[in-house]
């Protein structure tokens, strides 16, 4: 027996509603009707996907592993409404970009550029999001492209990576800081008040093993932080410091609001990437986007 893609939408509909009564409400079907779907989910599936009781209804494992099939197919069919409306006004789109804020702020803007060389209309949807908060949005087809920092192993096999810029970290203080002319050592800058990130992802990672790589602790006097705004406006107006990537804080050191310190030890270079699903049929303001990212690559 073929899988009916229908059922699946009644199951999101359980799961998002709570019950049988709700989802059938939901979906204008009557409540014998919503039963039946589930059921023949079931046979098709071979086990049991959701659980009824006097509170509700909720999924089983078996179940939660096809709401991700569920919401796919439905962000498939929303962005097909919407990418033929946009059709018939000569838009292409909508293109949901997922990102990091560094990732976001590094290439995004780049990116737009060239594709609004060719003066074509498009939408596009820009979404900050934490490291590990990509994947699933990739995999339901809630977001289409992801910007991130690229890791020091393979993606997943379901991801195709597309490596398109390395920039340094900087360690960033206020001009007014009394700091060494000739930098400091890990071992010195520890000591100070730092900003680091909060969010446990690919950059928390890599700033926190040049302490350990150093053989000193973290910095005992931390905030942790992930808005890009508030980090640096914590180093000009605060006293503390903070290993922040080249681009983030360009404008600020140009206006001489932040400056550079040398730091003996400093991590490599991050990498950023475009990802996306490797078995995905792209739109084509989608392969525009990832043509676009490649062009204006800076990897040395």
């Amino acid at each position: 027996m073929a899988l009916d893609p229908r059922h699946l939408r009644v199951l999101l509909a359980v799961e998002t509603q709570g019950s049988f009564t709700a989802a059938a409400e939901h979906l204008n079907m009557s409540q014998p009707s919503v039963s039946i779907a589930i059921a023949q989910l079931e046979d098709w599936a071979g086990t049991k996907v959701a659980l009824r009781d006097r509170k509700g209804a909720s999924l089983t494992p078996a179940g939660q592993l096809l709401l991700r099939r569920a919401r796919a197919i439905e962000n498939i069919l929303s962005d097909a409404r919407q990418e033929l409306a946009g059709h018939r006004d000569h838009v292409e789109g909508p293109l949901t970009v997922a990102g990091t804020p560094g990732a976001l702020l590094a290439l995004l803007p780049r990116i737009l550029g060239p594709l609004r060389a060719d003066g074509s209309l498009f939408q596009i949807r820009a979404q900050e999001v934490r490291d590990e908060d990509i994947l699933p949005l990739l995999r339901d087809r809630t977001a289409d492209i992801a910007l991130c920092t690229a890791g020091r192993e393979d993606p997943p096999a379901d991801i195709e990576e597309t490596v398109v810029a390395a920039e340094p970290f900087l360690l960033l203080a206020s001009p007014d800081l009394d700091l060494p002319a000739d930098g400091l050592t890990i071992s010195d800058a520890v000591r100070l008040p730092w900003v680091l990130p909060l969010a446990d992802g690919a950059t928390r990672k890599q700033l926190e093993a040049v302490f350990l790589s150093s053989g000193v602790a973290l910095p005992r006097c931390t905030v942790r932080c992930d808005a890009l705004a508030t980090m640096k406006e914590m180093v000009r107006t605060a006293g503390f410091v903070a290993l922040l990537p080249a681009s983030v804080a360009a404008t600020e050191m140009e206006a001489g609001l932040i400056r550079s310190v040398p730091l003996k030890g400093a991590p490599p270079p991050r990498r950023l990437a475009v990802w996306r699903l490797a078995d995905d049929s792209p739109m084509p303001l989608a392969e525009k986007f990832i043509a676009a990212a490649w062009d204006t690559r800076q990897v040395p």
